[in-house]
């Protein structure tokens, strides 16, 4: 196929790779033609009409992906990009976008999409009532050109790698989780972390994230809403696919999503006593990293293109999925 693929091809100010540019170069693996289109030069070449070095002149495609980006404040980044390649687009977003409602920009563009690929699934009927044909496709990867640290010394007892964040129970339940346990942070906002009497760290990325995950007993998953059905941070992957035990604030479908590659809890307190029990019990842990190395393909950006080939090839085959019955 040829795709069109609108999202950001930057890495990160610590080098950290965008997750477009590992889903685009797995897409290429597979045989298919992508056209890296960068979300700025896009946005620019919509507004104006002027060209840009990296929006070719020609952008007939089989289908188009654009990735979410706020700076897209309406529905003609869709519009022009379909009308262009004479082929459907697909928006895809990897955020939870409900905060009291949704953004007018990001609802424009949904409702524009054929179809919006999101791991919101318990969103779908708001969704719907706003014209927007959601479709759940979670992003649930990592890059597996990232290496397993291997086996290490556990250094650390709990850890948690995510940021300081207001969304979600994250800062309660460590809080509380803190008066039992220590928990080790590595944060690209640790500052703020440190600032409540967690000891927290620079984030680390890449072989850096595998190597602290090898060197931990317990790992401390949270998202940014954890009662919204298949919804998730991709962080799960990472540490599944490093190799790492992941005790996980519980969300609604991992038990068919993710099922026992994970423990889970729902409050601070449960965590505390599994935990407790963990620590005390650390055959049980080994189990785990035995289970999460059967499947070891099973968080890539690999596998996930391969599903996303299906979709779009089917999507394309069966009259554009018109005749879908969607949950």
């Amino acid at each position: 196929m040829i795709i069109n693929f609108v999202g950001n091809y930057q890495s990160g100010y610590v080098g950290e790779i965008s997750d477009e540019t590992h889903l685009a170069r797995e897409m290429e693996a597979l045989g298919h033609t992508v056209r890296k289109i960068p979300r700025d030069e896009w946005r620019e070449h919509v507004l104006d009409g002027k060209p840009y070095r990296n929006v070719p002149n020609e952008l007939k495609a089989d289908i188009n992906i654009i990735a979410k980006w706020h700076h897209f404040m309406d529905d003609r980044f869709i519009k022009e990009l379909r009308l262009k390649s004479g082929a459907p687009v697909f928006y895809w977003v990897w955020d939870f976008m409900w905060d009291q409602g949704f953004p007018e920009w990001h609802t424009a563009m949904a409702a524009e999409a054929d179809l919006y690929l999101s791991g919101e699934g318990g969103l779908a009927s708001k969704y719907r009532s706003l014209g927007v044909r959601p479709y759940y496709f979670q992003f649930d990867v990592c890059d597996r050109n990232i290496s397993r640290a291997g086996s290490r010394s556990k250094i650390y007892d709990v850890v948690f790698l995510g940021s300081y964040l207001g969304q979600g129970e994250r800062l309660e339940m460590i809080t509380k989780i803190k008066e039992s346990f220590p928990v080790k942070v590595f944060s690209w906002n640790h500052e703020e972390w440190n600032k409540i009497g967690i000891k927290a760290e620079p984030a680390v990325y890449g072989e850096a994230f595998n190597e602290v995950i090898s060197q931990s007993k317990i790992v401390l998953g949270f998202s940014v809403e954890p009662h919204c059905w298949g919804y998730w941070s991709n962080r799960i992957g990472k540490v599944i696919q490093a190799g790492g035990f992941l005790l996980q604030q519980y969300a609604p479908g991992m038990e068919i999503l993710i099922g026992d590659r994970a423990d889970y809890f729902s409050t601070a307190e449960e965590a505390v006593e599994k935990i407790s029990y963990y620590l005390t019990h650390e055959d049980e842990i080994k189990n785990f990293f035995w289970k999460n190395k059967i499947d070891e393909d099973g968080f890539t950006s690999n596998r996930k293109v391969k599903q996303l080939m299906i979709l779009i090839e089917r999507y394309l085959k069966e009259e554009k999925g018109v005749k879908w019955i969607l949950p």
